[in-house]
């Protein structure tokens, strides 16, 4: 070994031992990092699309009920709106294998074209059955878009950057809701099917020009591909030995044999349940009704303007989805989902209080109480719930299981999301919008009190220390994740890692 790599063995190693922000390997200099970060913005313009699809709805379904071609009654309302969600569960169910077998960056190559045709069914659609066939074809399509995509960028960037790049998709998928919006307020619903699929036609253009995830080169016994696309993600002079040396070393113990069974043996049961929970957690708020049903819940709520309300809430949605990709390297992603649910619930519930008011005991309340709650509400769920779950969910897992995990957690996902849309325009045409609220008030304090005791900390750790994390709590043995540091289990204060 040379000097320089011994002087920067010694100053790695004492950094690790006075401060836990440095989690790179010993010896190992840091990696170029722009050609990270395009790798991740290239592939995830591909969301643009993908969510685009799930906002679509709340800027749209006003104009579509004012279409004299279309005849839509609260069933069709619910079914438009849920429909995507069905696709996306039937498609997770083989997202996850078809992306081991044809590689992260193949599968969202593979699923532009088809994506796009969902879009230009809707938009040609003459009736509200084409409308669905559009829709659930959309759907099945974002299912393998979301497994392939999450993987990739939690798989490209070291582990100093993986928050901030794991959650780049975030950002683009409330950037695609506030393009539907936008494209469904300015545009009639027809064309705004054109607008929404674009950015598929850019990511296509530009994903080839990008390596592939050089976990799964090394998955397909491909050592020379994971070595020339770790030398074109971290630049030439990074020296990505030790990178490639602890992947083999953790495919090896773990076998790259995957079957579903896999995911309740004693090493991935618990990142398993931890990932299911973050997805209840997710869906157990007002956010993705609020998102979907933004138009018609600011008219119903008496607002002239609603469709310059759902901009706001849509630049609101950047905002905080921006904030939660800046912050959640440094703040961590425990604090924000806890952060995030305790916002959400209580403008819920401040808004389940306007309605009670207003439509129960008919008393007069001014309109800022429901445009002020529902866009604090937004805001809440995009700086931790929208975001950090599918970055967690697939953090958790070892590499040959990541995918098939991933689309689990997809397929468990989208079928809450499926069930929550479907039952919500029922839901509040018997009970009333107040019972809608603080059920959904209730359950993101609930969630929030849980998330509390059961979430651990993942920032700055390597995929393969987190997975070391869990075997070597069901092996009994003490957690070496750093030898150099206090390591506790204690999950309570959720610095579990």
């Amino acid at each position: 070994m040379c000097k320089v790599q011994e002087k920067e063995e010694k100053t790695s190693g004492d950094s690790l031992k006075n401060s836990t922000a440095s989690n790179l390997p010993l010896g190992q200099v840091k990696g170029r990092v722009v050609t990270q970060v395009l790798a991740c913005l290239v592939a995830s313009l591909g969301n643009l699309s993908a969510t685009a699809v799930y906002g679509w709805t709340a800027a749209t379904l006003p104009s579509m009920e004012e279409d004299p071609d279309l005849v839509m009654d609260t069933a069709d309302i619910a079914w438009i709106a849920s429909i995507i969600s069905i696709g996306c569960v039937i498609g997770s169910i083989f997202a996850g294998k078809a992306t081991d077998w044809i590689g992260r960056r193949t599968m969202l190559l593979v699923m532009a074209p088809i994506l796009s045709g969902g879009w230009v069914i809707v938009a040609v659609a003459p009736n509200i059955a084409i409308v669905l066939l559009g829709r659930i074809i959309c759907g099945i399509s974002t299912a393998f878009v979301f497994s392939a995509l999450s993987v990739y960028c939690a798989e490209v960037p070291e582990g100093r950057l993986r928050g901030r790049l794991g959650l780049i998709p975030s950002l683009f998928m409330t950037s695609g809701v506030v393009l539907s919006y936008i494209a469904g307020v300015f545009f009639s619903w027809r064309i705004s099917c054109y607008i929404c699929l674009a950015p598929l036609i850019l990511m296509f253009l530009l994903l080839w020009a990008v390596p592939e995830s050089p976990y799964w080169y090394l998955l397909k016994g491909r050592k020379d591909g994971c070595e020339a696309s770790l030398r074109w993600l971290r630049g030439q002079n990074y020296d990505f030995s030790a990178d490639v040396a602890e992947m083999e070393a953790k495919i090896k113990s773990v076998g790259n044999k995957v079957e579903y069974q896999e995911l309740w043996k004693p090493r991935t049961r618990k990142p398993l349940l931890l990932s299911l929970f973050v997805a209840t957690l997710q869906q157990f708020t007002p956010g993705n009704i609020l998102i979907s049903y933004a138009g018609l819940i600011f008219i119903s709520a008496g607002v002239e303007n609603h469709r310059m309300a759902i901009l706001i809430s849509g630049f609101l949605q950047i905002l905080f989805t921006l904030l939660s990709v800046l912050t959640v390297d440094c703040v961590g992603r425990r604090p924000l989902l806890i952060l995030s649910t305790f916002i959400t619930g209580i403008a819920a519930i401040c808004l389940a209080l306007y309605y009670l008011l207003t439509e129960v005991l008919g008393i007069y309340c001014p309109l800022w109480i429901p445009i002020v709650s529902v866009l604090t509400a937004v805001s809440g769920y995009c700086i931790g719930c929208r975001t950090v779950p599918p970055l967690f969910a697939v953090e958790l897992f070892n590499t040959t299981i990541r995918s098939t995990a991933s689309s689990v957690y997809l397929f468990y996902n989208r079928l809450l999301a499926f069930a929550i849309s479907q039952v919500y325009p029922f839901y509040n045409e018997a009970y009333g919008a107040h019972v809608v609220f603080f059920t959904f008030g209730g359950l993101s304090i609930v969630s929030c009190l849980v998330a509390f005791f059961v979430i651990p900390e993942t920032k700055g750790k390597t995929l393969e220390q987190i997975q070391e994390h869990f075997e070597s709590q069901k092996k009994g043995k003490p957690n070496s994740i750093h030898p150099s540091s206090e390591v506790s289990a204690d999950t309570s204060s959720g610095n579990i890692l």
